[in-house]
Formats: C-alpha cells, structure tokens, sequence
C-alpha cells in the first residue's frame, strides 16, 4: 500500500510540478482525480432535480 501511495505522490508531481510526466502517469493521475469529480457534479445535479 505505501508503494502505490509513493508512486501516485511522484506520478502527481511530475504531471503538475515538473511537467514531464509520460502517458502512463497522466493516465493514473487523470483516473484518480476524475472519479471523485464526477461523483460530486452527480451528487450537485442530483440535489438540483430534487429542489
């Protein structure tokens, strides 16, 4: 578990900090920031139909 966590704090900082990220570490860092976003624009639209 420390591994995986090691490796997406280095995949975050090159892809945002350094810049010179390569496809895979994009990838990893755009699926783990893409799944909460989406659950919190359903949640918000979901709130929004009920009012």
């Amino acid at each position: 578990m420390e591994h995986k966590l090691n490796t997406f704090k280095a995949d975050l900082y090159n892809v945002f900090v350094e810049g010179n990220a390569n496809n895979i570490q994009m990838a990893r860092v755009f699926i783990i920031l893409a799944i909460p976003v989406l659950v919190a624009c359903f949640l918000g639209v979901h709130s929004l139909k009920l009012r």
